[in-house]
């Protein structure tokens, strides 16, 4: 997750997702407890109004005065139902409404309640309160009983089933109504970043020169450094370039003086062409390294130039000086590829590759284009069908100065100034036999815009 709202929106959604779980087990614990606690209530109510009904008969035994008993208990089919056992364990009363679950034998002692939730074969589901009590007179000793009272569970269950229900789906709602607006609240908060995101794009495609300054103050120190070190980069290559120009333009009357002495009969044939050779360098070298000032080198946050229409001019002009070889050049590159190089660097790299393989005896010449994404890469090869580079060479033809071929005439400057270049941007240059053409093959990679 490389997105700063991303990662806060999942942060956010986890945490939520546990607010949620937490809340909603928190309150279907209580709200359970407290239906469960009231249901109690309501069933010791009940067994309170049947021990009410008891009274001595005749025979003073227990018995049940049905009439004073609590209605549910004497309408069949009111989902309740009562027994009371004696000390042996048999039943010696039974309420008019039933309930078809078997009784639980375990009893009680006098005085004990016990409350619970059971499930019998047929899957009926009843609360069971069982209380023991004892019932004495004088004439007789204390006698212990068992009251059993079963309750139906069904609609009790089932309202808390819609309840649990209802309290996930408002607990979901309300997350996602509140992630929702979290995700509002990002999208204002990282606005100003968004802001110098933008800039920055506006700076690569040369629109604008630096970051606008209206931003919270805690971006502007950020905003600031960032104008800072652009206009700073700029004014270095500025001086640089204008230390080396000063430099040229200072050797350029010591370079005329050597050339006419150069040229005078007065001075002995080999000195001449002695003073000739070291002149020719020493221009050629100042040619170098003004070269190499001009070299904008890599720019992250330059406009990314398409590179076909350079080609293109390129191939329009070098046909014209080699209209007598009848080349054929194919520009193989798709209008949508892009470098974030300067133009100037664009023409120079090709430029010094097209002319080398039209120099170098090539009549054809392919130039391609391919995207690397793995290493995020544009490869620009260029295919001739020329005599192609000798085996071994391929490191050395890259130094400034080495040539494979001194027919034709050079300096040996043209493959190092591209190596150069190249390396300027981050990038690489390649030279190998071509596998399309089966001459000289020299690929090109730089970072790809995608």
């Amino acid at each position: 997750m490389n997105s700063i709202t991303t990662r806060l929106l999942v942060a956010t959604a986890l945490v939520l997702a546990a607010f949620v779980a937490l809340t909603a087990l928190s309150v279907k614990h209580s709200v359970h407890t407290r239906a469960d606690n009231a249901q109690r209530d309501r069933m010791e109510g009940l067994v309170y109004g049947i021990l009410g009904a008891a009274e001595l008969d005749a025979k003073q035994q227990l018995a049940i005065s049905t009439y004073m008993l609590p209605d549910g208990l004497r309408q069949p089919q009111s989902g309740l139902s009562a027994r009371i056992f004696d000390a042996d364990g048999r039943e010696i009363w039974q309420s008019e409404s039933t309930l078809p679950m078997r009784a639980n034998l375990n009893r009680v002692n006098t005085g004990q309640w016990r409350f619970r939730q059971q499930t019998d074969n047929d899957d009926l589901t009843a609360f069971s309160l069982r209380f023991g009590f004892s019932w004495a007179n004088a004439d007789q000793p204390e006698q212990e009983f068992n009251i059993l009272l079963l309750t139906d569970a069904e609609d009790h269950l089932q309202q808390l089933a819609e309840f649990d229900q209802q309290l996930w789906t408002s607990l979901l709602t309300s997350a996602l109504l509140l992630l929702l607006l979290q995700l509002l609240v990002l999208m204002w908060g990282l606005k100003p970043l968004n802001k110098i995101s933008r800039g920055l794009q506006r700076i690569r495609e040369g629109v604008d020169e630096e970051l606008d300054m209206k931003l919270p103050q805690e971006l502007r120190p950020v905003a600031y450094s960032l104008n800072t070190l652009l206009h700073s980069e700029r004014n270095r290559r500025s001086r640089y370039k204008n230390v080396i120009h000063d430099l040229a333009h200072s050797l350029k009357t010591p370079l005329t003086v050597m050339h006419n002495l150069a040229h005078d009969d007065a001075i002995a044939t080999d000195q001449r062409q002695t003073l000739q050779e070291h002149t020719h360098r020493m221009k050629d070298i100042i040619a170098y390294h003004i070269r190499r000032a001009a070299m904008n080198g890599s720019r992250p946050l330059g406009p990314a130039v398409p590179v076909r229409p350079l080609l293109e001019r390129l191939e329009y002009s070098l046909l014209k000086v080699y209209a007598d070889r009848d080349i054929c050049m194919d520009i193989a590159v798709k209008k949508g590829c892009r470098l974030r190089v300067d133009e100037s660097d664009v023409l120079e790299i090709f430029g010094n590759l097209l002319e080398n393989a039209c120099k170098y005896g090539a009549q054809r010449i392919v130039v391609e284009h391919r995207i690397d994404k793995p290493r995020r890469k544009a490869i620009i090869s260029v295919h001739d069908d020329g005599p192609g580079f000798p085996d071994g060479l391929s490191e050395t033809l890259l130094k400034r100065g080495a040539r494979a071929d001194t027919r034709v005439d050079g300096q040996g400057l043209g493959l190092a100034v591209c190596n150069e270049l190249v390396s300027t941007y981050g990038g690489s240059l390649t030279l190998s036999r071509s596998d399309k053409l089966g001459g000289a093959q020299v690929s090109v990679y730089l970072s790809a815009t995608m």
